[in-house]
Parts: C-alpha cells; structure tokens; sequence
C-alpha cells in the first residue's frame, strides 16, 4: 500500500488527468456536449472518476487544501454516479456541464500546485 504522501500524489494525478479529458470535452462545445452520446459519456464519467479520487484523498491533504470544494465534490459523484436514482434531477446534466466549464478550471489550477501535509494521515 501507498504511503499518504504517494497515494494523495497519485489520486491528485489522476484528478488532473480526468479534468484534462473534462476540458478537452468542453472545448467541444455545449451543443456536442448536448447532441453527441460520446462526449457525454467521456464528460460524465470523467467527473466522477475525478470526484471519486478526490474522496480518497487523505482529510490530512483536505485540510491543506481548504480551497477545493470537496462536499460539493462528493455530491457531483453522486450525481454522475446514479443518475436513475429515484428523485435524481433529469436536469443533472445542466449541472455538469457548469461544473465542467465553470468550477473545474480553478480547481486544476490549485491542483497544480497541491499543499501536502508534513504527516499525512495514512
């Protein structure tokens, strides 16, 4: 098993890498993102594995990085994750593509440049 400094790299990493597969969608356009089936999928399942690595990040690294919205993270995961949940908003896909377009970039740009804990917790 990873240390909590190695495993909160790796999931930062990843974070990054799904936000860039995110990004690349988006430049697509609202309209592809709407009408085209694979573009929605890469952009669904982009942000929840992205929100599901930033669950697993340690609270220590949550803690150090206090600008990231990690609640509103966790309840994004469930909105991609369960879509046909009973009482999921049919809309969820408006909420998405806000999250994609508007909330994500200062995210990355934080990701960038991660604090980590002097002990993470691990």
């Amino acid at each position: 098993m990873k240390s909590g400094f190695a495993r909160d790299q790796y999931l930062v990493d990843q974070m990054l890498t799904h936000a860039e597969v995110i990004a690349a969608n988006v430049r697509k356009g609202r309209d592809v993102f709407e009408t085209d089936p694979t573009t929605r999928y890469a952009v669904d399942h982009a942000c929840e594995l992205f929100a599901e690595a930033a669950e697993k990040v340690g609270r220590a690294f949550k803690t150090a990085n206090p600008g990231l919205p990690w609640g509103r993270l966790r309840d994004l995961r469930r909105v991609v994750a369960h879509p046909y949940d009973p009482g999921a908003d049919p809309t969820h896909g408006d909420q998405v593509w806000r999250f994609a377009r508007d909330d994500l970039p200062p995210m990355v740009r934080m990701l960038r440049r991660p604090r980590f804990p002097k002990s993470p917790d691990r």
